[in-house]
């Protein structure tokens, strides 16, 4: 479940960065190409009003916004009639091109008409990404004016391919920072849904032991007195507790299936002890045996809780099918552990007793 949930942070905090980023660049750039295109704007107005070509002795600005209010329409800069790469080309009332105003060192004359009967039927606009054009009339036919932006437009270009190279490192940079910091951010949880596990684990394990002990109690009373009302309540309920208990016990089953083993070290020693003391009553009321054998501080890594099952189920084996007695015994031989359960089980063999060694 940890894993899945550092993935998932992982996946949503790297979407939200990336999608944050993509937003202001965005904006940015949105911002950037709007200004220059509102500038290439200006400059085809001064052009307009000019006739489609500036004159030596232009001076850019004065009250000719074709909109009125009396501002400057143009740039500032005298010399916007030098520096400004332009074309225009004249068509008559039929269609035909009769003068070409050139400014441009791109393209000559013939490929200006071209060029201008392509975008004769549009209005404003960009054409081949640098250029800015503007079709406009007036009493004597169509004209169609091209300004260079290419000088203006390079920056913005440079800023937009920037932009996307800084989303791109920006979301790689946030992807290693978040695989190191997902790990602190989820281990709190991780911790939690630990201490949930085992303390589900351990009460399981803990309630065995009272209604191992009720149930033999129970048989005893019945062996002496009979059945009565009484031990049959008993009876009732360490079933249904017993079915809590199972309960519990497939819950762990369940998330263990869903999720890795908890691996960790694992004092077998102790784990046994507290086994072999809740089967002990048990077999004592079943006039069975069972003897515990554990060498001290013995220790493995693995899963406490599927360990214990392992275990659980062996004695319930040797609960159920041996005649007498059964052993089990715990010793480290070299750099082995050695777990076995012996018993007597009660189905005729020629080897004697039946040894379970993990």
């Amino acid at each position: 479940m940890t894993d899945k949930l550092r993935n998932k942070f992982i996946v949503t905090a790297l979407v939200s960065v990336f999608a944050l980023l993509t937003a202001i660049l965005a904006v940015i750039n949105f911002v950037n190409f709007s200004t220059v295109s509102d500038q290439a704007d200006r400059v085809l107005n001064e052009l307009v009003h000019s006739g489609g070509a500036f004159q030596d002795n232009f001076m850019p600005g004065g009250d000719r916004n074709p909109m009125g209010g009396g501002r400057p329409v143009g740039p500032d800069s005298p010399e916007l009639g030098m520096t400004t790469r332009y074309f225009t080309v004249d068509y008559d009332n039929t269609g035909s091109a009769v003068h070409v105003t050139l400014r441009m060192n791109a393209v000559d004359q013939t490929a200006a008409v071209q060029w201008a009967d392509s975008l004769r039927n549009g209005k404003n606009g960009w054409t081949r990404t640098y250029y800015r054009y503007m079709v406009w009339t007036d009493g004597g036919g169509t004209h169609v004016t091209v300004i260079d932006q290419s000088r203006e437009l390079s920056p913005s270009y440079r800023v937009l391919i920037g932009s996307i190279i800084g989303v791109v490192v920006g979301t790689i940079v946030t992807f290693l920072a978040l695989l190191g910091i997902s790990k602190a951010v989820v281990k709190p949880i991780e911790q939690s849904d630990r201490r949930q596990k085992r303390f589900i684990r351990d009460a399981a394990f803990e309630i065995k032991h009272p209604i191992t002990v009720i149930d033999a109690n129970r048989h005893i009373l019945e062996t002496r007195h009979g059945v009565s009302a009484e031990t049959q309540a008993i009876d009732r309920e360490v079933r249904h507790l017993t079915k809590m208990v199972q309960g519990l016990d497939s819950l762990l089953l369940l998330e263990a299936a869903e999720g890795k083993p908890t691996r960790e070290t694992v004092d077998m020693s102790s784990l046994l002890r507290e086994v072999g003391a809740v089967y002990v009553p048990r077999f004592g009321g079943a006039r069975k045996q069972l003897t515990v054998a554990v060498e001290d501080c013995v220790e493995i890594h693995g899963d406490r809780g599927q360990l214990a099952d392992l275990v659980d189920i062996a004695l319930s084996n040797a609960l159920q099918y041996s005649r007498s007695y059964a052993e089990l015994t715990l010793n480290r031989r070299g750099e082995r552990v050695m777990l076995v359960i012996r018993n007597d089980v009660d189905v005729p063999l020629e080897d004697g007793p039946m040894d379970s060694v993990f």
